[in-house]
C-alpha cells in the first residue's frame, strides 16, 4: 500500500512539473487546452493543478482563461541564476570600486526581496546587511524597482498580503503615494529611498530584467546619510543602472 502511495505521490508530482513546463513555453500565456496538450495530462487535472499552482504563485491567470508563469516561478529562477556561474560578482566589484558604497544584489522572494550578493564598501562604516536579508518590498529601493516593473496585478497581490508597514518616521505607508512613486520609478528607471527601510541608511536600486522586461532582480546601492545626502543620491543612478543592464545580459 504504501508503495502504491509513493508512485500516486510520484505520478501527481510529475504532472504538475509537466504542467509548469508547458506554463513556461515562449510567446506567454497560454490557453488550458494547449497546456493539458503540451503536458500530456487531462484537462480536468490540469485545471486543479493550474489552481494550485496560482494559489502558490507559481502561475498567474489573466481572467480570459490563460496563463503565464507567476511571479514565484520568476523569483525561483532568479534565485537559480544569482550564483556566480556568468560573472555578477566582478560586476557588484566593479561597481563597488567605481562608488565606494556597499552594492547588493536582490530578487524577489515570497513577499518581500532578498538579498542574495553583498559587496562591501572598503572604508571603515559598513552596512548591516548581510546575504539572505529580507527586505521590504514598500520601503526598500531594490524592493520599490521590482515592484514597478511588475505587472499590476502582481504588484497589487503582493502588497495586499505584504502590506505597507511603517519602518520608520519616514516610511511611505499609503497605497496611492506609493503607486504615484512606482509610476516616477518606471519613468526614470531606478528608485530610492532615503532612512524609510533602516534609519541613518539610504539606497539607489535599478531593475534587472529579462528579455520580457520582468524583473529578475535590482542592483542596488547602499550608504548612511551621513555620507551621502538626499542630493548626491541620484548621482549614483548612471552607474546603477548600467551595473543592472550588464547584469540583465548576463543572465
Amino acid at each position: 500500500m504504501d508503495r502504491e502511495k509513493s508512485v500516486s505521490a510520484g505520478n501527481a508530482v510529475a504532472k504538475a512539473l509537466r504542467v509548469l513546463q508547458a506554463v513556461a513555453r515562449p510567446e506567454l500565456p497560454h490557453r488550458l487546452k494547449d497546456i493539458a496538450e503540451c503536458a500530456g495530462v487531462s484537462k480536468a487535472s490540469t485545471h486543479r493543478i493550474l489552481a494550485t499552482l496560482a494559489e502558490e504563485g507559481y502561475v498567474v491567470a489573466d481572467g480570459e482563461g490563460r496563463y503565464g508563469v507567476g511571479f514565484q516561478l520568476r523569483a525561483l529562477a532568479a534565485q537559480v541564476f544569482s550564483d556566480d556561474s556568468v560573472g555578477i560578482d566582478a560586476v557588484l566589484r566593479a561597481l563597488q570600486q567605481r562608488l565606494g558604497q556597499a552594492v547588493h544584489l536582490a530578487v524577489l522572494s515570497g513577499d518581500h526581496a532578498t538579498y542574495t550578493h553583498k559587496v562591501d564598501p572598503g572604508h571603515a562604516y559598513r552596512i548591516a546587511t548581510e546575504v539572505g536579508t529580507p527586505l521590504p518590498l514598500h520601503a526598500s529601493a531594490a524592493g520599490k524597482v521590482l515592484l514597478a516593473h511588475l505587472p499590476e496585478a502582481e504588484t497589487d497581490s503582493l502588497l495586499d498580503r505584504a502590506g505597507l508597514p511603517a519602518r520608520t518616521p519616514h516610511t511611505l505607508t499609503d497605497r496611492e503615494g506609493l503607486r504615484a512613486e512606482l509610476g516616477l520609478v518606471r519613468e526614470r528607471g531606478y528608485a530610492t529611498e532615503y532612512e524609510e527601510a533602516d534609519e541613518a541608511v539610504c539606497s539607489l536600486a535599478a531593475p534587472v530584467l529579462d528579455p520580457e522586461g520582468y524583473p529578475m532582480g535590482a542592483v542596488s546601492v547602499s550608504s548612511l546619510v551621513f555620507l551621502v545626502t538626499r542630493e548626491q543620491l541620484p548621482g549614483f543612478a548612471p552607474a546603477v543602472c548600467q551595473a543592472a543592464q550588464e547584469v540583465s545580459r548576463r543572465l
